[in-house]
């Protein structure tokens, strides 16, 4: 499977911003657990674990082809200060991973690397949406009572 560098590129940016992502949701899950709503913390250790899977795919094909990419270099975290602020910035990660899987998948002409990047971009797709629907019901219910019946 050979890739165009192009796509290279793109796998290496995928790569950085899912290693941001997951520093991202680590820290908000430790944050959640810490204030004492475990309910939100289970739902960002799920999408954690997801995300992990999901990197070590697209880390594993990488290094089949042999091509070399740098772990070490994030993209800003955005660390929210509030359950408010929590649920947007991990909607706001989870959208700009979303975009990008989408763009490399309309590229990529590489049946694997597509199917990966689609699973990518659904699971981060996913992800925004819950986002989404949990801020509408703090918004409807009020930050207090969202924090009290949901977290």
């Amino acid at each position: 499977m050979k890739v165009s560098s192009e796509i290279s590129s793109g796998l290496s940016s995928l790569v950085q911003v899912h290693g941001t992502i997951l520093q991202q949701l680590r820290i908000h899950k430790n944050i959640c657990k810490l204030w004492g709503y475990e309910k939100l913390a289970a739902v960002i250790l799920t999408q954690n674990d997801s995300v992990c899977c999901h990197l070590d795919k697209l880390i594993t094909m990488m290094l089949k082809e042999e091509y070399i990419f740098d772990l070490q270099n994030l993209n800003k975290l955005n660390i929210g200060q509030t359950v408010e602020e929590i649920l947007v910035s991990d909607r706001i990660m989870a959208e700009s991973c979303g975009e990008l899987a989408v763009k490399l998948t309309l590229i990529s002409h590489q049946i694997e690397i597509r199917k990966t990047l689609e699973e990518m971009s659904l699971l981060q797709r996913s992800y925004a949406s819950l986002m989404d629907q949990q801020l509408e019901l703090v918004r409807q219910m009020g930050t207090q009572f969202y924090l009290a019946t949901r977290c």
